[in-house]
């Protein structure tokens, strides 16, 4: 029977990097240490990608996919859509290239796994939904939420129990509860993904920036709630502060895996646990 205490092997990181738009959080993947792939499901990924050392697939709808007419919604209204749009198969392509990849062992030579982003991994998902039930251009209806949100959480319990270190980011969404009209501030996913897909991942934190007018701008991120903001917030790395800088210096980021932002708080845990 194996014992966690005889065990040599590492264990895997799966960090889910949570932060709304300008945050740094696509600009975390240049620091990551090992050999990388990635999945880009965020059109704008690549620019902040620009010269990084990561094998990547992009997975866009069509421009074709473009919905161009307007929604009538009183009684008799005419519609002004297509007659038939095209089927959205960002979510099929995305499916048929992990299965047959993982089959071929196409990932055993890889460290990390990357989504950037969930956000836009959802909208995949969403869409495909839709058009399965014939609404692709339609309103989202609240079981839709629950159907995607239920297949995300899915979709990432094999992925997350594989041997591969997994890095996710993620948009948040602040809004006001109308009951307590606490401000709430809560992971950008639909239905039970929100809830299940957090204690999925090892490392939950939030990108932030903090202007200061003598240093400028420095890109961080929190590891422990903030009372009055994102409660999924924790972190398995040892010895971090509540707010860590993980600002890359300089205007080249050629060669810094590992040596910045959230690569060098993984190395700084793997040095302290070889000291132990």
């Amino acid at each position: 029977m194996p014992n966690a205490k005889d065990s040599n092997l590492s264990p895997t990181k799966r960090i889910l990097l949570a932060g709304r738009t300008g945050t740094g959080k696509t600009t975390q993947i240049w620091t990551l240490p090992g050999k990388k792939f990635a999945y880009i499901f965020d059109p704008n990924a690549l620019s902040a990608l620009h010269g990084c050392d990561v094998d990547y697939e992009t997975f866009f709808p069509d421009i074709g996919m473009v919905e161009t007419g307007l929604k009538g919604f009183n009684k008799g209204s005419r519609s002004d859509g297509r007659p038939k749009r095209p089927e959205p198969k960002v979510y099929n392509a995305w499916e048929d290239h992990i299965n047959s990849h993982y089959e071929k062992g196409f990932f055993d030579s890889y460290q990390w796994l990357i989504f950037d982003s969930a956000t836009f991994f959802a909208k995949a998902v969403m869409d495909r939904q839709l058009y399965i039930n014939n609404r692709f251009g339609g309103t989202e209806e609240i079981a839709d939420y629950k159907i995607v949100g239920a297949k995300l959480a899915e979709i990432m319990t094999p992925i997350t129990t594989s041997h591969l270190n997994i890095f996710m980011t993620a948009h948040l969404s602040v809004y006001q509860d109308e009951k307590t009209s606490r401000i709430e501030t809560q992971l950008f996913l639909p239905g039970r993904a929100r809830t299940l897909m957090p204690l999925q991942f090892t490392d939950v934190l939030q990108a932030i920036t903090i202007d200061d007018e003598k240093k400028g701008v420095t890109y961080a991120v929190r590891t422990r709630p903030d009372p009055k903001g994102l409660q999924d917030i924790r972190t398995s790395i040892s010895g971090l502060d509540t707010i860590e800088d993980v600002t890359i210096p300089g205007s080249s980021f050629d060669d810094r895996a590992g040596l910045h932002g959230i690569g060098a708080l993984l190395n700084r845990e793997t040095k302290s646990n070889a000291i132990r």
